[in-house]
């Protein structure tokens, strides 16, 4: 995998299959910021789309079910078993779909040309985002488009906030990173993925930081489980080696900050997310 080993072995590790044991509720949660992403991405009925970090398959997914008899959507990922779960569900749509464990930075992408790039959460992760955006646009027709959605900063993002309040009390603080680093909050900076997204040659790129709502139709317990198994909480949690307990007191913690946000239509937590967009201009690729 290059110089993304690392997140080759998380993401095939322990901590990469419990998102699996969690699908249905990231489903749930994370089904808001899908049709964010396809409201600014408005595929065409006929166009090949590349879903970049497509997990167990849910963006994927999502935009083949907006897709006609002569689109496709190839989905790569670095775990075998995220993309295990996503083939077995790939029947629940008609579009062609396709799953491939590809290194987005470093691997030649079957499939290509693409008309639409996307991603929901998938792209924070390069040790070389560079050479990872390079590689997705000369995989993009002339012309072509990449859309995706990552997550603003922590701070004011209760999704991240509350379980990594909850660890730290519990536990201890986490290892020090810069702000910039490879990790689920990589992209937080909007002009530092700009300055990405133009050295590798895209043009007409657009950025907007905005509020969406993370809906769960409750109980709120069910959504700090997971919240408090993934994301920040767990690497923690690897970091002093926590146990059952922890992981019990930090849900707690969870429960008590998710309160505010449940309602009558159930649990509805705001979170604060950059979506871009660029186009591969149209000489020069």
């Amino acid at each position: 995998m290059g110089q993304n080993q690392s997140q080759a072995e998380y993401w095939n590790s322990a901590s990469g299959r419990k998102w699996i044991g969690f699908e249905e509720e990231l489903d749930r949660v994370f089904e808001a910021v899908n049709d964010e992403l396809i409201e600014r991405a408005q595929p065409g009925l006929n166009d090949r789309v590349l879903d970049i970090g497509c997990g167990t398959g849910a963006t994927t997914r999502a935009f083949a079910q907006r897709l006609g008899a002569s689109g496709s959507v190839t989905a790569i990922d670095i775990s075998e078993p995220l993309l295990a779960r996503a083939r077995q569900r790939s029947s629940e749509v008609s579009a062609k779909t396709d799953y491939r464990l590809i290194d987005a930075q470093t691997d030649a992408i079957p499939g290509a040309l693409f008309d639409l790039a996307v991603s929901r959460f998938g792209v924070m992760f390069f040790a070389d985002p560079a050479a990872a955006f390079a590689n997705i646009r000369s995989c993009l027709v002339p012309g072509g488009r990449i859309v995706f959605a990552s997550w603003a900063a922590l701070d004011g993002n209760p999704w991240f906030e509350a379980p990594r309040n909850g660890a730290v009390a519990r536990l201890g603080p986490p290892d020090p990173s810069e702000p910039n680093s490879p990790g689920p909050l990589g992209f937080q900076s909007i002009d530092h993925v700009i300055g990405i997204l133009a050295g590798a040659g895209f043009s007409d790129i657009t950025a907007e930081s905005t509020q969406i709502m993370l809906r769960h139709p409750g109980p709120v317990e069910a959504v700090a489980a997971l919240a408090a198994n993934i994301g920040p909480a767990a690497r923690v949690l690897k970091k002093y080696n926590g146990n059952a307990d922890d992981i019990e007191a930090i849900t707690a913690h969870v429960v008590r900050e998710f309160r505010t946000f449940e309602s009558s239509d159930g649990v509805q937590i705001p979170a604060r997310l950059n979506f871009f967009g660029a186009r591969n201009r149209e000489t020069g690729r």
